[in-house]
């Protein structure tokens, strides 16, 4: 695949949330490179002003044609997502007060500095080894008693036990989502749990561990585990919060199954995914959804 073609695939990605890139994020997410920087910014620039180019340059930013207002559209996300961080540092420190939560992420919109008012707060959350399924249940239960079931402000759909760091869903979405999360909450596990997915280089070769991507552009992440939480997680014995896990994992696979009974089993495994380590929920398919309007994108464009 020549750069053109490589550019606009990349750029293909983005054009799905109306976000064109700088020239350092489209470098970042090229699928397929082998050039320095340097070189490819020479590139871009050339390749971009050819007239039969399916793609521009406009006031700093690289998107498909045609341009008109999508970089005031990218700006007015920003300006509206630094409401966004605000909020997202004060449900930080509650999430992470909460039993056996180790660490926390921001995922989605927001950890790509991109919101809008229909934008959701979205987490994911690592917790401490066979202790998974009591902190989701104590999070949704506060969820639902004091935040009325909302997902505006604090919707976490993704758990990961410390223990099962490597995520085994591997796509461009999922290599994406991994390579704009936000450390919001221990900076040294969020680092291992980057560290433990290298096959993100797989589909973004130029993304790197510790790039600056990874950090908030609005606070610095909490590093220290609270009195509080440590107080609470005493009230659960070992014997107890291990059998008590295994349980409340169950009770959610049933609850699951019921609800969602008549969903063939590839579309039901889509969707979620259940087990000691890992809590995820993705009940609008959101990931599929995406995955098909990026590849009718490409087919329609004729871009292999």
């Amino acid at each position: 695949m020549n750069l053109s073609k490589e550019i606009f695939s990349t750029l293909a990605y983005f054009e799905i949330f109306k976000y064109p890139l700088s020239e350092a994020e489209l470098y970042t997410f090229l699928q397929h490179n082998t050039i320095s920087f340097d070189e490819f910014s020479k590139q871009a620039r050339i390749v971009s002003a050819e007239p039969d180019s399916l793609f521009c340059k406009q006031d700093g930013y690289y998107m498909i044609k045609p341009a008109d207002g999508k970089v005031d559209a990218r700006l007015q996300k920003e300006k509206h997502a630094g409401k966004f961080w605000k909020i997202a540092r004060f449900m930080t420190a509650l999430i992470a007060r909460f039993p056996f939560v180790r660490a926390v992420m921001i995922t989605g919109s927001l950890s790509k500095n991109c919101a809008d008012s229909n934008s959701d707060l979205d987490f994911m959350v690592i917790c401490a080894k066979n202790r998974l399924w009591i902190s989701k249940s104590l999070l949704m239960l506060f969820k639902k008693l004091f935040l009325f079931n909302s997902y505006k402000y604090f919707c976490i759909n993704y758990f990961i036990a410390e223990d099962c760091l490597e995520i085994t869903d591997r796509n461009i979405f999922t290599a994406t989502e991994l390579a704009t999360v936000k450390i919001a909450y221990n900076t040294e596990l969020v680092m291992k749990f980057i560290n433990a997915n290298s096959w993100v280089r797989n589909y973004l070769p130029n993304y790197k561990s510790g790039d600056p991507l990874c950090h908030s552009p609005a606070f610095s992440p909490a590093e220290k585990q609270s009195y509080l939480q440590r107080f609470l997680e005493k009230l659960f014995p070992q014997a107890l919060a291990e059998k008590l896990n295994i349980k409340l994992m169950k009770v959610y696979i049933d609850h699951y199954r019921r609800k969602y009974c008549n969903l063939p089993d590839e579309e039901f495994n889509d969707m979620f995914n259940f087990s000691v380590g890992i809590s995820r929920t993705h009940p609008g398919n959101m990931q599929k959804k995406i995955l098909d309007m990026y590849n009718l994108i490409l087919d329609n464009y004729n871009i292999k």
